[in-house]
């Protein structure tokens, strides 16, 4: 049995997209947060530094006490202290006066500038100056890193290790992340029977845990609607997919129980792999109908559930790395539907030449382990010609 007929792709995305999702939200430790995507924008609350601090091993002075010094000409001034890091100083540098100061020392009142230790000479009471200094000259200013109310990370942003500096010098100890679980179902009695091994769940399981997000696999069901439909209704997850099952066939059960219990958005894609790709909706969550061939599956998860679930979280957009090459041969797009070849790449004669690979199904999963990537040749294109220079995607970039 076919489709009636098939959504368009860029129809299917504008329509997944256009759902509005409510986002759970928790708040985790810095340690913990790396890896996770923001919730919420989140700001400073202080200036970093909070005051002034050397930026160097030094002497703070005035610098106008400095006018004119050099090594020809030293300019003498009263040592009346040290700041070491940590301290508050209790003093102030007036005029003709200086203090020992070290990286990240609090800048003594008075003092506008800090002269590298190399440029003077230290007594015990007195400080030869050599160089002339100039205004907040080797001084980190209160605020010049981080000022109150500065975003450190936007909303559907991803935390990287070097965002911690900044939430702990805030003085942020938790942090916003999104919560969100995708449950995983599988469906058909080929499985629960052991005729048929389940290798699409654990790589939709790693490819969610690469985008950040949790998972959970709510086991193998076989082909019974009051079976599934009672492990959909049951799943806690925020959003789910139904691998398997999703077919336009009598015998593919997943698309009617959820038009039955819910809303059927969209079923039949033109794509290919990922034809039978499928969205609904149930109990208020968006359910993801995708084929259990593991190639069907990948194509389907990169390029309708990942883009989907990013623009209902403000995640950033994967941007896909590209090579460019020339074709082997001609390869021709018959169907009117959104082609995801996969390709092999090599270098003949300085050029780089793309492949296309020659596959039989959507289950091919050799046709994935030995492409360098896939070419996409769009609805409306009838496909290229041999020698034509073409763009390959690579395969899972960015996840």
């Amino acid at each position: 049995m076919e489709f009636k007929s098939l959504t368009p792709y860029g129809e299917a995305i504008r329509m997944a997209s256009g759902l509005r999702i409510n986002v759970r939200e928790s708040y985790v430790s810095v340690a913990e947060s790396v890896g996770r995507y923001c919730s919420r924008d989140v700001v400073s609350p202080v200036d970093f530094p909070e005051a002034d601090r050397s930026a160097v091993d030094g002497i703070a002075l005035r610098y106008e006490d400095s006018l004119s010094a050099s090594r020809s000409n030293p300019i003498q001034l009263s040592l009346v202290g040290e700041v070491r890091i940590g301290d508050s100083p209790a003093f102030r540098i007036n005029r003709g006066e200086c203090a020992i100061v070290y990286t990240g020392s609090p800048i003594p009142e008075g003092a506008n500038a800090v002269l590298m230790k190399e440029d003077a000479s230290i007594g015990k009471s007195m400080v030869s100056v050599y160089r002339q200094m100039k205004k907040f000259q080797n001084i980190s200013r209160a605020g010049e890193d981080l000022k109150r109310g500065d975003t450190i990370i936007k909303r559907g942003s991803r935390i990287m290790p070097w965002h911690l500096p900044a939430f702990i010098e805030s003085g942020i100890d938790k942090v916003p992340v999104m919560d969100a679980e995708i449950g995983i179902v599988s469906t058909g009695t080929e499985i629960v029977r052991g005729l048929v091994k389940n290798s699409s769940a654990p790589m939709l399981e790693a490819m969610i845990s690469r985008m950040g997000l949790k998972s959970a696999f709510y086991g193998n069901v076989e082909d019974d609607e009051s079976r599934i439909r009672s492990v959909i209704e049951g799943m806690k997850s925020d959003i789910i997919i139904v691998t398997g099952g999703s077919g336009p066939s009598s015998q593919d059960l997943v698309h009617d129980i959820i038009a039955s219990n819910g809303q059927l958005i969209f079923h039949g894609v033109r794509m290919k792999p990922g034809r039978t790709t499928g969205l609904g909706m149930m109990d208020g969550k968006p359910v993801f109908m995708i084929s259990g061939l593991p190639v069907a599956a990948l194509i389907a998860f990169e390029n309708i559930i990942d883009p989907a679930i990013r623009s209902w979280f403000g995640m950033k957009s994967l941007e896909r790395r590209t090579r460019r090459g020339y074709l082997t041969r001609s390869i021709f797009n018959n169907e009117n539907m959104r082609m995801f070849v996969r390709v092999r790449m090599f270098e003949e004669d300085g050029k780089t030449m793309v492949e296309p690979m020659r596959t039989t199904g959507s289950g091919v999963i050799n046709s994935v382990i030995s492409a360098d990537g896939y070419l996409v040749i769009e609805e409306n294109s009838e496909g290229y010609p041999e020698g034509a220079e073409v763009d390959v995607l690579e395969i899972g970039d960015g996840l």
